[in-house]
């Protein structure tokens, strides 16, 4: 590999290893804020006997935001569902390669339906309000088509990262990282 695609691939990796500090921020505010919420909602309805209306709709729709920002977390550290156990068993680094880039493929099918329809999803919840929140079902649909969107921009720099390495098994590179 020539310096300029090291460069490349540094630069990749910088982009990925940044959006991942940011939706790892992202998921933490939005757990913390659940966690807050439900406390609250407890606290209302069982000690002040005063049911807060929204507590358990706005816990709701953090817990998905939360769920579906931490896909692209997944996603970037190799830890979805996946077919690891073929590109383990793979002796070839081709193989491995072919292997890993069907992998790519069939995911990055699946996460574009998502945000296909979840964009159609998203567009006719305009028209579509919470009872507890009354806010639109707009932010709260947006959470798909954004998350699914953040992990196909982890999927494609760990696919190169991957290619530039040859998908090393991934037994030996969690080796390595827990050295």
């Amino acid at each position: 590999m020539d310096s300029q695609e090291n460069k490349v691939i540094g630069v990749l990796y910088k982009i990925s290893e940044i959006l991942n500090k940011i939706v790892n921020q992202l998921c933490v505010v939005t757990i913390g804020g659940m966690t807050a919420v439900v406390l609250l909602g407890v606290l209302f309805r069982y000690v002040l006997r005063m049911p807060l209306s929204w507590s358990e709709e706005l816990s709701r729709y953090l817990m998905i935001w939360a769920a579906t920002l931490a896909i692209s977390i997944g996603v970037r550290d190799n830890e979805h569902v996946g077919l690891t156990v073929l590109l383990d068993a793979a002796k070839s680094k081709t193989i491995r390669i072919v292997l890993g880039s069907i992998i790519f493929v069939v995911i990055l099918g699946f996460l574009s339906v998502m945000i296909y329809y979840s964009i159609l999803m998203t567009v006719e919840a305009k028209w579509q309000f919470s009872m507890g929140l009354g806010i639109t079902m707009v932010l709260p649909s947006l959470a798909i088509p954004v998350s699914m969107t953040l992990a196909i921009i982890q999927l494609v720099i760990t696919h190169i990262l991957n290619l530039s390495k040859g998908y090393a098994p991934v037994s030996q590179e969690r080796k390595i990282i827990d050295i």
